[in-house]
């Protein structure tokens, strides 16, 4: 058993290993011709767009080498980004900056953009072009460049603060350059009416992504009091719909309950257990299936993006497999969004069967991820 501490953070590293396993059989989703390119043991596997041809799915990850993540796995690896960055803090303003500089124009992030993020992109900045035609419609006695640089001020602690804190932070701003009683009222006044652009901006959408974010973020803020609530938020910013933020709280319950106990068995009854919510019941039917293949079963749930699908096709492989390697291993084989299954899967089969054992997360794997000095350098300064 490994102490708490531990346990946070194979639950990171686990969620990053697993993903970036499957990134080479991503979205293929015919199993037999996982299995024909990939054996038994498919981790890592590298593959072509050849590969895929012929077989339905769709060769996301040409830019993509072994060990590199993919979009779910970058996700995660923002939110870590996000809490390193602020004190081991959740600030939705801030994450949802953060998560913009990297998937959006410019950003670090190269590869396939899927549509929660697309379209959460999109209505960031559509939410910014609307303030700024509210904004310059409201009359200012002074210059034009001057009131661009109100603007300016207003919008970016409109970005990063809220309340109190927001109306203390953007006088300050104001003041640095135009210490002026009438152009901090006509700055506080103009935030009132921006006040849109603090909301959520996230895809209407039910996919997997929506849960991608939380083993960092439960990892590091396990003892924040309004945890629920920033759960929600965390979803809400790529996924502004009501079942996705249900979703989210039953797989933080699972993760949750991982870390805390080093069981899968508790995690998956946590996450099992009816919450007047519609996936609870659509994971206790999953692991109550235990005399079945896991590979069939999901085929038969869902193989695609869907939370409703990759859920409860997590919830089997891990009721139905003994290690790491064989959890994650069985996920890649089952197919279709084996990446977006993996960030909930290797989560919970992180905490619960370690690192650096026989059952546990292989050192091997860990070493296969590109990006693997950052990770280090943010769990160091997480403490973690």
């Amino acid at each position: 058993m490994t102490n708490l501490t531990e346990r946070k953070r194979n639950a990171i590293l686990g969620a990053l290993v697993a993903d970036a396993a499957a990134v080479g059989l991503h979205w293929l989703y015919d199993q037999q011709r996982v299995l024909e390119l990939a054996g038994d043991e498919p981790a890592f596997t590298v593959t072509t767009e050849a590969d895929y041809q012929g077989y339905p799915g769709y060769y996301a990850h040409a830019a993509k080498s072994p060990g590199d993540l993919s979009q779910y796995g970058e996700q995660a690896l923002v939110m870590l980004q996000a809490l390193a960055s602020n004190n081991r803090q959740y600030h939705k303003a801030q994450y949802e900056q953060l998560f913009r500089s990297v998937f959006g124009y410019g950003g670090r992030y190269v590869g396939y953009i899927d549509r929660p993020t697309r379209d959460t992109l999109d209505q960031i900045a559509g939410a910014e072009h609307n303030a700024l035609a509210t904004a310059r419609a409201l009359p200012f006695t002074g210059s034009d460049d001057d009131k661009q640089r109100i603007i300016t001020k207003v919008i970016a602690n409109l970005q990063k603060h809220t309340g109190d804190e927001l109306k203390r932070e953007l006088e300050t701003a104001v003041r640095l350059t135009h210490d002026d009683d009438a152009i901090v009222s006509y700055a506080h006044t103009l935030c009132d009416k921006l006040s849109d652009i603090s909301g959520y901006h996230g895809a209407n959408d039910v996919q997997l992504p929506a849960i991608a974010k939380l083993p960092p973020l439960l990892a590091v803020c396990d003892h924040t009091p309004d945890l629920r609530a920033a759960i929600e938020s965390a979803v809400r910013v790529t996924n502004d719909n009501d079942f996705a933020v249900e979703c989210g709280h039953a797989a933080a319950a699972i993760i949750s309950t991982a870390i805390e106990t080093g069981s899968v068995e508790a995690a998956l009854k946590s996450g099992c257990e009816p919450e007047q919510n519609t996936i609870s019941p659509l994971m206790a039917n999953a692991v109550n299936r235990t005399g079945e293949d896991s590979i069939a079963v999901v085929a038969d749930i869902g193989m695609s993006c869907n939370l409703e699908f990759g859920m409860p096709g997590a919830a089997h492989i891990l009721k139905t497999t003994s290690s790491f390697t064989q959890a994650i291993n069985t996920n890649i084989l089952a197919g279709g969004d084996s990446c977006g299954r993996a960030i909930l899967l290797g989560a919970v089969a992180g905490t619960a069967y370690g690192c650096n054992n026989d059952i546990g997360i292989p050192q091997q794997w860990i070493t296969r991820l590109s990006q693997l000095t950052e990770v280090n350098q943010l769990l160091e300064s997480l403490n973690l």
